[in-house]
């Protein structure tokens, strides 16, 4: 489990500057840590004892002993994690660049699984399977999980509705209303295009469902319902990784939600597609 690694990334933006020299520290030197007293892990961090208390305190834990055994057996099941540092550098070969994106993806789902809340997951599956109309609203990077979902709902026969033109979906918003469903894609929470479409089906009466970070957000305060990815990508990042990767795994699993319990016509259905479709591929 990534646990504890999980609360320090989720709460590193909101720490102070002390707290966040010890996350620093801890997520970088885990190891070491694990062996240090409260004074040496204070002057490594260059902070004070007392901080390095209030500091364990504030991530769940009575002390200092109770936090390391926690990250004791985080780091006993991420030796590959660990095995480098997960952020690329010009100086990598082709080799550590792999092994970097190994590391850093298969780190991000074990935080995706560990934060899951499958009480909001299963009501998001209920809404969906009740809903006239899906909607799937997203622009960039978090548009390829909105349009994926969409193929797929598509596929099984749903109402589902996708537009690279938020400006045409916004007019199709005129006809929403209490009986649809809308899912929107943001993992900052805060692209203008998704807050102003998901703030007229909002006024329309139609239930939103965000998947974004763990943040507090405004598109967290639209949504009925919140699916929460990991916090652990910047909005500022040479591009979307893993924010990406949880963001796909979200819309599988709301997808596979919603079809398992008709999977036998399903599964007839989406033959009888592949077989339409098998004209267009090129035979050997």
């Amino acid at each position: 489990m990534e646990s504890v690694r999980l609360k320090i990334r989720e709460q590193y933006n909101e720490m102070s500057k002390a707290e966040k020299k010890l996350s620093d520290f801890v997520l970088s030197d885990t190891k070491n840590c694990l062996g240090m007293t409260a004074v040496d892990i204070a002057g490594k961090s260059g902070v004070s004892s007392a901080s390095v208390i209030r500091y364990v305190q504030k991530l769940g834990f009575d002390g200092l002993e109770g936090f390391k055994l926690a990250l004791a057996a985080t780091d006993a099941q991420n030796d590959k994690e660990d095995m480098v540092d997960p952020i690329i550098s010009k100086e990598d070969d082709l080799d550590t660049l792999c092994r970097k994106m190994d590391a850093l993806v298969d780190a991000a789902f074990q935080d995706f699984f560990y934060q899951l809340n499958k009480d909001a997951l299963k009501k998001a599956i209920n809404k969906i399977k009740k809903a006239r109309r899906i909607y799937l609203v997203g622009i960039g990077s978090s548009s390829l999980p909105a349009y994926d979902l969409f193929h797929k709902l598509k596929r099984a026969d749903l109402n589902a509705n996708f537009y690279q033109d938020i400006n045409m979906m916004v007019e199709f918003f005129n006809y929403i209303d209490k009986r649809d469903v809308v899912i929107a894609f943001s993992y900052s929470g805060q692209s203008q295009e998704v807050l102003y479409a998901c703030g007229i089906a909002e006024k329309q009466g139609a239930s939103i469902i965000a998947v974004t970070r763990r943040r507090d957000s405004p598109l967290q305060d639209l949504a009925d319902l919140c699916l929460h990815v990991p916090d652990n990508e910047k909005v500022m990042r040479i591009g979307a990784f893993t924010s990406l990767h949880t963001s796909i795994m979200m819309a599988d699993l709301l997808y596979m939600g919603v079809i398992q319990e008709n999977l036998d016509h399903y599964e007839v259905e989406l033959i009888k597609t592949r077989k339409m479709v098998a004209g267009l591929k090129i035979k050997k």
